[in-house]
């Protein structure tokens, strides 16, 4: 791993070590509200990162991995011919890790603003690994560790949707719009995953578009969890 992909991990570890110890604090409450608002930044992130590739890149159907890539070529990586040179695989790396992690403090650190119960405690648990699934494929690029990037990934593509189930069914009573919005934002991603596994022959979805969806769907909501605490502001130190 390059000097630059250790520093990423020495710094994602340590915050995040910071905020397991520290997440009844106020400023890991500011902080992941802050995070989940300002979460979906990401796709514009991703957008100048694809505004920068030498090498053409289909939004539609490369996944968000390959933005991520550190060398320039074909078959920089197992099960993929697609030629690829994104020269700031820099930029989106951190994007994955900081995501991550803005997700990991949102999850610990607004953990007040739920309703109590073990089923919201491993809804919001799940959502930590959803964050650290992000921040393994930021740390590791696929090129550098294909399994360890891939099998790090998976989680993150699917612990999100029993946690919004949940949530959703956490506040359907006390805060009817926000859990519509959560069921939304929970068959958006839970449609995306299944599709890009199976779909009809005739359906034709392409996966990178699908991938986005999966994950936005999720960005979206947290920005709307956050809104919603700004409205009702019941976060404090």
């Amino acid at each position: 791993m390059s000097g630059a992909y250790m520093m990423m991990a020495i710094v994602g570890l340590t915050v995040l070590a910071a905020i397991v110890a520290f997440r009844r604090h106020s400023f890991v409450k500011w902080g992941g509200w802050l995070g989940w608002l300002l979460i979906s930044a990401y796709f514009l992130v991703e957008y100048v990162v694809i505004l920068n590739v030498t090498a053409p890149y289909d939004v539609l159907h490369q996944p968000m991995s390959d933005l991520g890539v550190t060398v320039c070529g074909t078959g920089a990586y197992m099960l993929t011919e697609n030629e690829i040179c994104s020269p700031y695989h820099l930029l989106i790396n951190w994007s994955f890790t900081l995501s991550g992690l803005a997700t990991i403090v949102g999850a610990l650190g607004l953990r007040a603003w739920w309703p109590a119960g073990r089923k919201v405690d491993a809804a919001l648990w799940l959502l930590v690994v959803h964050g650290l699934s992000n921040m393994m494929a930021g740390i590791v690029p696929a090129d550098v560790d294909f399994w360890l990037h891939t099998l790090g990934s998976i989680p993150g593509m699917i612990v999100q949707i029993p946690a919004l189930l949940i949530l959703g069914l956490a506040i359907r009573r006390t805060q009817p719009l926000l859990a519509l919005w959560t069921f939304i934002c929970w068959a958006g991603t839970t449609a995306a995953l299944v599709f890009l596994f199976y779909q009809p022959e005739w359906m034709n979805l392409p996966g990178g578009l699908l991938q986005r969806v999966l994950y936005a769907a999720v960005y979206l909501w947290m920005g709307a969890v956050a809104l919603a605490i700004w409205r009702r502001q019941r976060f404090s130190a």
